[in-house]
């Protein structure tokens, strides 16, 4: 064979070696990719089954908060679920309110309880909407606050929101490890606040519903009470004022005799009742209609609450009483709306004088020029029984009783404080209740000066 030939075969034998050890490379790098992706694979499988268990977890997670009627289990039930599923060392939950310090409302260590979380720009931040996580919590200026041995246990921190309708809190999940929480830990963090953000406003919705029925059948069931009372009521001060002219017509000595003045005092007694027995229930329907307005003019604050204590001069009389007035000198305009601050106050001296005998009703008048809201003050106080802690919180809800007073002798409607209070804030005002139990209640009626609201 000619050398030539030599020369061709062994370059073709070099070429096809190249060309086998590039196909052995390519294998090998084949073989590596393919364990590559196999174990990609694995950790994309190992990946799928921790989100789905996460996602198990936060589903249980979520089905137990959507049964939650009140935040503080709610709260509790939110660190035991994201416990699996973000493995924190710690958690607690931080709750806010107006005017009230932060509040540590629940958490997994009984020692985090007594931490004062002062508040400030970081947390603002978290509260309006950032999920953030700390990596160095002594040198950050909030956590310098909490005490440095509970601080000194953990190496970071997350903090997320929490808020719904009512309330505004946020979570803090803590770690010894620094720089545990990842990426993927916010981002699980985030999804279950989220879910736990809807469940809790939905819990303060169910709530503030189930109050509100509460409320609506319990006025309904007063209205009704109210309702079927309402004929005798009106049939009681009705039948004596007819009974005792009556008795005038059919009696000539009783018309001439001593007994004339006792007779008519009791016939105006009677119609003065059902005057304000009928005059409330059409007030409260006025109220209900939105159809009450204000004649607004300058009132002459002596006359007034004197029509006013004329009017209730009967009652006092009924149960012994005897009504004083205590006005005092100078007293500055007032421009508001007479009519209705003369029924205020005739609600409020009836009152006293049902729930006080044989004592003293006093109306006293004051001008408080005080504070940046100057107002004329009206006190009605009584000598009566005052009225219990527990009762107070429905003095002035419709068709509400103060005790057991005989509605048919006293023409006790349950509208009376409920009018006085509508009228005093249509007024621009405000009426406030001090009482004790025995010793007697004292009802405030302040009214701008500087005229209605």
């Amino acid at each position: 064979m000619a050398n030539a030939d030599l020369e061709t075969l062994a370059g073709r034998i070099r070429e096809l070696e190249r060309r086998l050890a590039l196909a052995e490379r390519a294998r090998i790098a084949a073989e590596e990719e393919v364990a590559e992706l196999r174990v990609e694979l694995a950790h994309t499988g190992e990946r799928a089954r921790v989100a789905a268990a996460h996602t198990e977890r936060l589903l249980e997670g979520l089905e137990v908060l959507g049964e939650a009627r009140d935040a503080l289990p709610l709260f509790a039930e939110v660190l035991r679920v994201l416990g699996d599923v973000l493995e924190f060392d710690a958690a607690f939950v931080v709750g806010f309110a107006p005017d009230v310090s932060p509040q540590i409302v629940s958490a997994t260590d009984p020692r985090l309880h007594a931490i004062a979380w002062p508040g400030g720009a970081f947390t603002d931040r978290v509260l309006a909407g950032k999920t953030i996580a700390l990596f160095d919590l002594a040198g950050h200026l909030e956590w310098q606050a909490v005490d440095p041995t509970l601080r000194g246990e953990y190496a970071s921190a997350l903090h997320v929101p929490l808020h719904a309708l009512h309330s505004q809190a946020m979570l803090v999940c803590l770690h010894r490890q620094r720089g545990f929480f990842t990426t993927d830990r916010i981002t699980r963090a985030r999804r279950f606040a989220a879910l736990a953000r809807q469940a809790l406003q939905t819990a303060e919705q169910l709530v503030d519903l189930e109050v509100a029925r509460n409320d609506a059948v319990a006025l309904s069931r007063a209205k009704s009470r109210f309702v079927a009372s309402m004929s005798h009521e009106l049939r009681t001060p009705l039948d004596a004022i007819v009974g005792y002219c009556e008795y005038l017509l059919e009696n000539s000595a009783a018309r001439e005799g001593p007994e004339l003045g006792e007779t008519l005092g009791r016939i105006y007694l009677s119609a003065r009742v059902l005057c304000d027995l009928i005059g409330n229930t059409l007030d409260l329907s006025k109220i209900e209609a939105g159809r009450m307005d204000l004649d607004l003019d300058t009132v002459v604050v002596g006359d007034t609450c004197r029509l006013a204590v004329i009017t209730a001069l009967p009652l006092a009389a009924r149960n012994h009483n005897t009504i004083r007035v205590d006005l005092a000198a100078d007293l500055p305009e007032l421009r508001s709306d007479a009519g209705k601050l003369r029924q205020v106050l005739i609600n409020l001296l009836a009152n006293a004088c049902k729930f006080t005998e044989a004592g003293a009703v006093d109306l006293v008048v004051r001008a408080d020029r005080s504070g940046d809201a100057p107002a004329l003050v009206f006190q009605v106080r009584d000598t009566g029984r005052g009225i219990a802690p527990e009762q107070m919180a429905a003095v002035f809800r419709p068709f509400a009783s103060l005790g057991p007073v005989d509605g048919r002798k006293a023409g006790n409607t349950g509208l009376g404080l409920t009018i006085a209070k509508y009228l005093t804030e249509l007024m621009g005002g405000t009426i406030d209740l001090a009482s004790e139990v025995g010793v007697g209640t004292t009802f405030t009626v302040r009214l701008p000066l500087a005229g209605a609201a």
